[in-house]
């Protein structure tokens, strides 16, 4: 019977939460603050992950850097390929650097493919950002909420208000880096 009860008072706490939230005259804005995510990507896991994205993006760079020059390819400027969580993938750089681009990385052979390679270095990053930003929700959550059930609203309120998250790798013909949400640059 206190198991019901508990669970009953914890539901009627967090209505009573968004009941407030509603009668609110300014309306509130959900958001994890900068300083939180900094802070879930500081753990050890979140390190060693991210030090292991670095590792695996300054090869990827050296090695297409390499390829490019072999294959002629002279780029002028930045050329960035952005891939979002809803799985889309953009380019950016000037026209004549993503012709180039473009027609290497169609004429590509190796095994496994330069652009399957940076596609799945950025799935790994975008991994690792959900799970930052979720350790930062999940944190932010507890210190906020005056009930366990109120951890959970408060919760999925966070998530849902995430914002896309995107990862983009990026090439000159010197250096490259990868950034994604929750990250510092990683430069090669």
């Amino acid at each position: 019977m206190t198991t019901i009860n508990n669970l009953l008072a914890g539901y009627t706490a967090s209505q009573a939460d968004e009941a407030a939230i509603k009668r609110s005259q300014t309306p509130i804005k959900v958001f994890v603050p900068q300083a939180a995510v900094d802070k879930a990507a500081s753990t050890a896991r979140s390190s060693t992950a991210a030090q292991k994205l670095e590792a695996a993006q300054q090869a990827l760079g050296t090695e297409l850097r390499a390829a490019l020059a072999k294959a002629g390819v002279k780029l002028q400027g930045r050329v960035e390929f952005t891939v979002k969580s809803d799985g889309s993938v953009s380019t950016s750089g000037s026209e004549a650097d993503k012709a180039a681009v473009k027609a290497f990385l169609a004429g590509d052979t190796s095994q496994p493919s330069f652009a399957s390679r940076i596609a799945s270095q950025a799935k790994e990053a975008l991994k690792l950002s959900a799970s930052i930003q979720q350790g930062a929700a999940i944190s932010q959550a507890a210190r906020l909420s005056k009930s366990s059930s109120g951890v959970m609203s408060l919760y999925s309120t966070l998530m849902q208000h995430t914002a896309t998250s995107s990862a983009v790798f990026a090439v000159t013909s010197s250096a490259s880096s990868l950034t994604y949400p929750g990250s510092l640059s990683a430069n090669a």
